[in-house]
This record gives C-alpha cells, structure tokens and sequence, in this order.
C-alpha cells in the first residue's frame, strides 16, 4: 500500500466527522484526490489512481470521547483492490481483523454487498512519530450507480466530538448522526462576498485543492455494539436519515 500526506485547512466543525469524511471520499473509485487531517485542518489535492487512497479514522459516538496520547495528524491507507469479493466468515474477519461482526449481504431498501476493504490507520503526533494504529474494515454497497459505505473497527483514533447528535436509540445501542455540505473550489480560489457569509453561517463547508466548484452533501451515521464501532457514510445521495437509521438496525440485528 502506498500514502499520501498531504495538508491544508478546514473551517472549524466536528472533527470526527472531517475525519470520516475524508476517508469516504478517498475510496470514491472514480475520483483522484486525497486527504490528510492535520490539526483538524483539511487538504484536497489530487493523487496518481492506482495509488492506495489516503485516508483518516473511524468515528465513535458523540456521547463518548476516546484518545490514544496527543495526535497532531492522522493517516493511513486503504487498498484500491477489494480484500473481499464475497460475503467474509466471521472466522475470517477474526483472522485478519482481530474482531467480529456479521455482515449484511443485501438491506431491505436495495444496497447489495459490493466487496471489502483493508484500511490502516495511524495517528502521529506533532513530530510525525507514530501514537496509535488502527486496522479496520470498510463494506461497499450498491445500488444501480449509488454506493454507500460502511466502517467497522475496533479501536478508535483521535477524539470524539460532542456536537455529533444522537438521533435514535436502539435497544440499549445509540445512533448518532450528522451531515454537512462541502463546496470543493481550487487552491487558488478566492472566496466572494456570499462565500464568506456561507462560510460564517456554516452553509458550506469550504475545501480546497479540487479542479473545479462543486457542492456535494456528506451524511454520516455511526453507532457503537459489543467493542466494534460502526459508521455509515453516504455523498450526493437520496438517502434520508430514517433511511440511514432502518440500515443500522439491520446490522445490529444481524450481529
């Protein structure tokens, strides 16, 4: 696997929330870009395709906060080539991943299993030395040209934030949520008067580094069962949160 580390800046908003984000759309399979989270400060800058997506760490519940010594920035890798083409054992999981969980093969609304994924994560401190690692197994679903993306991992890296809101409980299990519309302009881009009122207002989350303006809508739900953390995440597409919501339980179930 290769990296790709690369820095700039973000507007202030839930850091895990950043952090998922980026590693959702480094392994978007058609784009060239990637992303390193530095100080919860934000980069999109393009990467050579067939190189292994940059990417960053899994979140946790808003309601729980977790750190492993003081991270700086937090990296990692995830192979463009599935490790799953079919539905793993949970044997299998065990073996490679050192946890268990039961995977959903198709969910009642359509998304069918479209391959696994090996994502390492690091997190380094302010002097790049290496504070926490983390293996962690990423699901790919689809449906027609949609694809959604679930994270499962059993250690955490960085900190949870307590802005992320919990919109269901589930048995005695809670489901958090959070979305966030990211304008994607270049890294020459100057901000216009409207821009800078979106940007204070929080209606655009601004990122720079891509070739052209883009608006796209990220939604984000996660969700914590027996040790193994869980987060669903979705851009650009007709998902509702109720939708996101009705997924989880079937994976809890599941498991």
């Amino acid at each position: 696997m290769s990296k790709n580390n690369l820095k700039g800046s973000f507007p202030k908003v839930p850091k895990e929330f950043h952090d998922k984000l980026s590693e959702t759309l480094n392994n978007l399979p058609e784009r060239e870009e990637g992303f390193n989270m530095i100080n919860n400060k934000k980069y999109k800058l393009p990467f050579k395709r067939g190189l292994a997506a940059a990417l960053v760490a899994t979140l946790t519940l808003g309601t729980t906060a977790f750190a492993v010594g003081k991270i700086a920035s937090i990296v990692g890798s995830t192979s463009t080539k599935a490790t799953y083409t079919s539905i793993p054992t949970e044997d299998e999981i065990k073996k490679d991943f050192k946890f268990t969980t039961t995977i959903v093969d198709e969910f009642d609304n359509g998304y069918k299993f479209d391959g696994g994924y090996t994502s390492n994560v690091e997190g380094l401190d302010e002097n790049n030395n290496v504070t926490a690692k983390s293996k962690e197994l990423r699901i790919d679903y689809k449906k027609g040209n949609d694809e959604i993306y679930l994270n499962t991992a059993d250690k955490l890296i960085g900190e949870s934030d307590e802005n992320l809101k919990i919109v269901d409980t589930y048995g005695d299990i809670k489901i958090s949520y959070l979305e966030s519309e990211y304008k994607f302009v270049p890294v020459d881009y100057e901000l216009t008067e409207q821009d800078k009122i979106d940007e204070k207002s929080g209606k655009y989350i601004f990122s720079y580094g891509s070739d052209k303006v883009e608006v796209s809508e990220f939604k984000y739900l996660s969700w914590e069962k027996d040790g193994v953390y869980y987060s669903f995440n979705a851009q650009d597409l007709n998902i509702s949160m109720d939708d996101l919501v009705e997924m989880a339980y079937e994976v809890i179930d599941k498991n």
